[in-house]
């Protein structure tokens, strides 16, 4: 019932059906004001009473250290409880079979390295070697081409010659012969200069193979480099400063990767879970500094909102037809920060009303 409908019905049991005197009026506005004071304190009691009474629990910031690289545990250096700080050493992992194949992986890169230094020896002389060929092959090319003119040319003439009487035949057939010859020369000729540029052809596939070379060095390179890593994560370093709340392995254990070894708990970034009614969502706003005190009820630390969930956690109140309900009260997630050195996981905060925006 609203505070106006309380009014009204105040108003009519002191004013009766008929009214009071008009010098009475101000006794009845009197005790009205009274009855709506009274009213909105009860509501706002009943508020604060009902934020006093939401509790929450604490929670932190809380990794499982996890092996990269499976092997034997050869030593494990904390134990539960120990305060540790960021990059320090928790545990070593047996590293003498990655050793190894760092090892042969370095060795088989030295080998590849050889065989591309003698591939580009190789691909240098006889590319060298085919150029110069051609060179020579198209100079002897070149000549076989200028006796073959001059020899066709005194064939053609000697030729006419004979036909007229002019020359005996046997000097026409000298002139004919020395013309056969500047043929099959001028043929072996051009025939060494197509072989010279098919030697250019193997430069291009010694080219190939050095590449083809230089690509296993590439890939021998990247498993060395992952090896390197492996071998890194043979020590297992905490991310951050913390304290080691649980362990999961002995030492000498056997594991396999992504096996967890120690939990790291940051006891500085911890925080208090509420789950709030949507009836009271309202009070909450992000950023909101807010008090808590603890069960003991002497722990007392201040938090900010840093979070109100947009999805809903469940039903606080099952609607019944009791109460007259026709829906259920469902409840949000209101995260508040604290980083309180006072704070352990697990524990129960109540929310103070009078909360400071």
């Amino acid at each position: 019932m609203s505070l106006f409908e309380h009014v009204q019905i105040m108003k009519t049991v002191l004013l009766g059906r008929n009214g009071l005197p008009h010098k009475r009026l101000g006794y009845v506005c009197l005790v009205l004001c009274i009855a709506a004071g009274l009213f909105c304190g009860c509501g706002s009691q009943k508020s604060d009473q009902a934020i006093n009474e939401t509790w929450g629990r604490a929670d932190a910031k809380e990794i499982d250290i996890n092996s990269k690289v499976a092997g034997r545990v050869v030593q494990l250096l904390v134990k539960e409880g120990d305060s540790v700080k960021k990059g320090q050493v928790l545990a070593y992992i047996d590293k003498r079979d990655l050793t190894a194949q760092k090892e042969q992986a370095e060795a088989n890169i030295k080998t590849l390295q050889a065989q591309l230094k003698q591939a580009s020896v190789v691909t240098t002389l006889e590319d060298s070697t085919s150029r110069s060929t051609v060179s020579t092959a198209q100079a002897e090319l070149e000549k076989a081409q200028s006796d073959l003119d001059l020899t066709q040319a005194d064939y053609e003439r000697f030729q006419a010659l004979v036909a007229s009487g002019a020359v005996s035949k046997q000097t026409f057939d000298t002139y004919r012969t020395k013309y056969e010859v500047a043929r099959s020369t001028y043929a072996q000729a051009e025939a060494n200069v197509n072989k010279a540029q098919a030697g250019l052809l193997q430069t291009d596939v010694n080219i190939a193979n050095e590449a083809a070379i230089q690509k296993k060095i590439e890939q021998a390179e990247a498993t060395l480099k992952q090896i390197e890593v492996s071998l890194d994560e043979t020590e297992i370093r905490a991310p951050y400063d913390g304290i080691i709340t649980a362990k999961y392995i002995e030492e000498g254990s056997m594991i396999s990767q992504g096996v967890p070894l120690v939990a790291v708990q940051d006891p500085t970034d911890n925080w208090v879970d509420f789950k709030i009614p949507e009836t009271k969502l309202s009070h909450f706003k992000l950023n909101q500094s807010v008090d808590l005190v603890a069960r003991d009820g002497t722990t007392h630390v201040t938090g900010t909102i840093t979070d109100i969930s947009k999805k809903s956690e469940f039903a606080t109140q099952r609607a019944t037809s009791e109460r007259g309900d026709d829906s259920d009260i469902i409840s949000f997630n209101v995260k508040v920060q604290v980083n309180s050195d006072s704070l352990r996981p697990g524990m129960r905060f109540r929310l103070l009303a009078g909360d400071k925006a």
